[in-house]
């Protein structure tokens, strides 16, 4: 089993609805999470996306993104110890198209952002993070924009 795929069976043991969104984190570069999940079990009554099912994909995708940077941390320094706990702080998104296919959700951090929350966590044990995050129709047009803020902690 892949390290992203251990993270998605953590995620769908601690989080029930996230069963429901049939979700795949199919890559990540150090900077960029990827995302995917099908239409079938996240369409509405007018057969789209259903915004919801959007919010939480792009939100799990930060969150997803915060804790593998957070987990890399502590892997990669010898006197970090200890499991990380990542929450989210607060979301926004803006819907721009109506999608009527399946999603992939691209979570991104600056390098300068990154580099600010490693020196922060190893430093104070707790950091917060800024992800933004793009969701895309098979085309790769924008349907959602999304910003987050999540708060990763160590010692759990």
């Amino acid at each position: 089993m892949t390290e992203l795929e251990h993270l998605a069976e953590r995620v769908r043991d601690a989080i029930p609805l996230t069963r429901h969104l049939a979700f795949r984190f199919t890559g990540f570069d150090g900077a960029t999470l990827t995302l995917t999940a099908p239409l079938a079990p996240n369409h509405n009554d007018k057969g789209t996306f259903f915004a919801g099912s959007q919010v939480a994909l792009l939100t799990l995708a930060g969150w997803a993104c915060t804790t593998l940077l957070a987990e890399a941390l502590v892997a990669e320094t010898v006197d970090i110890e200890g499991p990380v706990d990542v929450v989210a702080v607060e979301g926004n998104q803006n819907y721009r198209l109506p999608l009527n296919d399946d999603l992939t959700v691209l979570a991104t951090v600056t390098d300068d952002d990154r580099r600010r929350f490693r020196e922060r966590l190893a430093r104070r044990g707790k950091a917060t993070l800024t992800v933004r995050a793009r969701a895309l129709n098979p085309a790769g047009d924008t349907v959602c924009e999304f910003e987050g803020l999540y708060l990763a902690r160590l010692g759990g």
